[in-house]
């Protein structure tokens, strides 16, 4: 027999069913309900709700409620996993024109985010949910949007299952990388060394290389030697960003989903479900600092009405 969900939380059961239930969904209730509660109440309370309804909480959400604020409620109801299984499901695929011709947040950059900085485990964990999901392959999928044969070779290695290990010889690594940046700057050679090793290994590399060359760091150097821009750099520059400061580089991401024309808003909610919980205090604090402002005062000058309300909620950070 499962657990009894607690009183509380039967409440907000009662309230989002009589909320969704109406002819025109109670928008503003659903806000205040589920933007007030932290990740692990909200899938208690979605699993309750199928075993109570019989209808899937986040499907019913999304149906009810058009755009973007139907699309960020049901995110903040799925499991982590299963929301980054609809993103990559759904990479390449907004259901906004103007945000399919944007430059930023491409297919290729929603696999970056989604799967660049995981452990094997997780790697595999995603595999494995992606095919019960849709009944295919999450590698083969990737590789289908990849058109150059270096982003197909960086994604193949992503996949590949490596052992957790400690460098055998730091310095070698370290000098390794080092002339590969400087001496025969070698932009494929460079991604293909960086992209075989595991997650954790490429943050002591690149966070020992930065300490040691305070004055020219990994992107620093990066961005001087490699004066061609295009995919495979984006690729290396990502990879390096997030070894460097996870934190840093997802305050990044969001400016980079609100900057120029319009906000890109399946960009902006799909980095507020990813990055829910003790992370996003990291990430707040990094943008505050690089910004010099709050996260959520730039949400609330880009967004508004009950989107704009949901996100601050779900990032608790309301002024």
């Amino acid at each position: 027999m499962a657990p009894a969900i607690p009183p509380e939380l039967t409440f907000d059961l009662q309230n989002i069913h009589t909320a969704i239930g109406y002819a025109v969904a109670d928008q503003e209730a659903l806000v205040n309900i589920i933007g007030r509660r932290e990740y692990q109440q909200l899938v208690t309370i979605a699993r309750q709700y199928k075993a109570s309804y019989g209808v899937d909480l986040s499907a019913e959400l999304d149906r009810k409620i058009i755009g973007s604020l139907g699309s960020l409620l049901a995110g903040a109801c799925q499991h982590k996993v299963l929301a980054e299984v609809q993103y990559l499901h759904k990479a390449g695929k907004s259901n906004r024109k103007y945000e399919t011709l944007r430059k930023k947040d491409t297919a290729i950059e929603v696999f970056c985010e989604i799967l660049v900085g995981r452990t094997t485990e997780e790697i595999a964990e995603l595999k494995e949910a992606y095919t019960a999901v849709h009944q295919s392959d999450l590698k083969e999928h990737v590789l289908s949007f990849c058109k150059l044969e270096e982003t197909r070779k960086f994604f193949i290695a992503v996949f590949e299952p490596k052992e957790d290990k400690s460098f055998e010889n730091l310095e070698e690594s370290i000098e390794k990388l080092r002339k590969l940046l400087e001496e025969a700057k070698d932009l494929n050679k460079t991604l293909e060394y960086i992209s075989s090793l595991t997650t954790a290994q490429i943050h002591t590399l690149v966070r020992t290389y930065n300490s040691i060359h305070q004055k020219a760091h990994v992107v620093t150097t990066i961005e001087k030697n490699f004066t061609h821009k295009g995919e495979i750099l984006d690729l290396l520059l990502y990879i390096v960003m997030q070894a460097a400061d996870p934190a840093r580089h997802v305050a990044l991401r969001f400016e980079e989903s609100m900057e120029g024309l319009g906000t890109n808003e399946d960009h902006l909610s799909r980095l507020v479900i990813r990055n829910r919980g003790k992370f996003m205090e990291k990430v707040k604090a990094a943008y505050h600092m690089d910004y010099n402002r709050t996260l959520a005062d730039r949400i609330r000058g880009d967004t508004s009405g009950l989107y704009s309300h949901l996100v601050c909620h779900l990032i608790h950070q309301t002024i």
